[in-house]
This record gives structure tokens, C-alpha cells and sequence, in this order.
């Protein structure tokens, strides 16, 4: 991929998402959060590749991935009013019909775009797909590191320096949590979106997206962020609670030591 392929295709990025911007503030302030999103999103896949030491066309070709990985938030916002999937549609695979429709992919080789096409469907799965590997694989886990680092640093600042509507949820802020939850944290165990209850369940979540990260880059980032400790300290002081924070920071701490 030429460099020339990606800066033709940024300007494609800041033209169609210019065509979803409203007069309505609340529209406005979707569409613009997921676009500087996109852009943190991309700046950050661009630096975990250079920790692999990619070369440039494999560092293009994941950025383009990463530019494209929510396109389809803007259209599911615009027509929904919400980023909510199980109330809308799945906004990965809105985003794959979007670049098909738009054929925005066609000047790249045909490997390229398949590369894009399955980063971008795959971004949001609870669980990559277990046939995929080789470079699908590598692309796929590139952006779910970048995209879930831009996240959950987000959510963290939410509750220490930028508090904002965007971050609100349909989810009660009743009290308490799910044990199964905080028992999927001290187990080093993903959590289901199933399981929520909440509006703290929703962080425990968040919290679990630890043991998905697949790269030392993103996870130390995650460490020297705090994310950990502005999170957890939003959610209920219970020893439960502080055993799930030890299992995750010590998991952190695990495989930093390794590298």
C-alpha cells in the first residue's frame, strides 16, 4: 500500500464524515466524538506497529484499518441516535456494507482490502474467529488493542477529568454489581455484555477488556494511563472488588515482566 493510497483515503474519511454533520448539537456530538475517536484510534495502531517493528506498507495498511474500523458508528447515529448495537445494528458489519457500497477500497490490491474489510468486522466481536490467522489475525488485533487502549482510556478520564453525556448509558445506576462479573475478573476471564445489569457492570466490562489486549505496547500504555485505578475507584470499595483490581493489575504486571 503507497502512502499516496492512505492520503487519498483520509480525504475520502473527512469528506463522507462532513456529510453526517447536523445542526442538531446532540447528532453533532456523536458524530464528532466517534470522528476524534477514529483519529486517537489511529494514532495508536500507528504506534503499537512500530513497536513490532512493521514495516511502512504493513503500518499503512493497519492505519487504513484503524481509520476505517467504526465508519459505520456515523450512519448507525445518524439514523438510530444511539452507538448501541442490541438496539440498532451491528456497526461493524453497517461499516463493511458502507465500504463496499462506497467502493472507497477498489484502488488497493485485492489482499489489502480484504485484510481492511476483516479487521473492521471483526473489530468488535467478543471472540476473534477461531480459523482466522496469518495477517488477518495480526490486522484484526492490531485495531481491537488500539480501539479497546482509545476506550478504555476515555472512560477512565470520564470519571476524573472530562465528564461528559456521551458516556452515559441506558444502563441504571442502581447500586451494587453482578457477581458473576467480579468473578470473571479474578478468574482472568472475559465478561459478556449479557451479564450486565448496570451502569457499574458496564465498567466491570471494561475493566475485563484486559485480558483481551494482545500486544505489550497497549497494555502497558493502559498501566502508565491509570486506567486501572480511575475506573476501579468509581465502583464500589468492596474486597471483591479490590481482588478483582490485584488479579488484573498483577496480570498486567505478568506480562510486561515477559517482554
Amino acid at each position: 500500500m503507497l502512502e499516496k493510497q492512505l492520503l487519498e483515503l483520509k480525504d475520502w474519511f473527512k469528506t463522507y464524515i462532513k456529510g453526517f454533520y447536523n445542526n442538531d448539537p446532540s447528532i453533532q456530538a456523536g458524530i464528532g466524538q466517534k470522528e476524534k475517536h477514529t483519529l486517537r484510534v489511529c494514532e495508536k495502531t500507528v504506534r503499537i506497529g512500530l513497536s513490532l517493528d512493521l514495516d511502512s506498507e504493513d503500518i499503512r495498511l493497519a492505519e487504513t484499518a484503524a481509520l476505517f474500523h467504526d465508519i459505520g458508528r456515523f450512519r448507525q447515529f445518524t439514523v438510530y441516535r444511539t452507538f448501541n448495537d442490541r438496539r440498532s445494528e451491528n456497526h461493524a458489519l453497517l461499516g463493511v456494507r458502507e465500504l463496499k457500497t462506497a467502493g472507497v477500497l477498489s484502488s488497493l490490491a485485492e489482499e489489502e482490502q480484504e485484510l481492511i474489510l476483516t479487521a473492521v468486522g471483526c473489530h468488535n466481536m467478543f471472540k476473534l474467529p477461531p480459523d482466522l490467522g496469518g495477517r488477518a489475525l495480526l490486522f484484526c488485533r492490531l485495531v481491537r488493542d488500539a480501539d479497546k487502549l482509545d476506550i478504555m482510556d476515555s472512560f477512565a478520564n470520564y470519571y476524573t477529568y472530562n465528564p461528559s453525556p456521551l458516556f452515559e448509558s441506558d444502563l441504571p445506576e442502581t447500586p451494587g454489581y453482578s457477581a458473576v462479573l467480579v468473578e470473571n475478573l479474578i478468574r482472568r476471564q472475559g465478561c459478556s455484555y449479557s451479564d450486565m445489569k448496570n451502569y457499574n457492570d458496564r465498567k466491570l466490562l471494561i475493566l475485563s477488556w484486559v485480558y483481551d489486549i494482545n500486544f505489550p505496547y497497549a497494555l502497558a500504555e493502559i498501566a502508565e494511563n491509570r486506567c486501572l485505578e480511575k475506573i476501579t475507584r468509581s465502583l464500589p470499595g468492596t474486597g471483591e472488588i479490590n481482588e478483582a483490581y490485584n488479579s488484573l493489575r498483577s496480570y498486567i504486571a505478568a506480562r510486561l515482566e515477559t517482554v
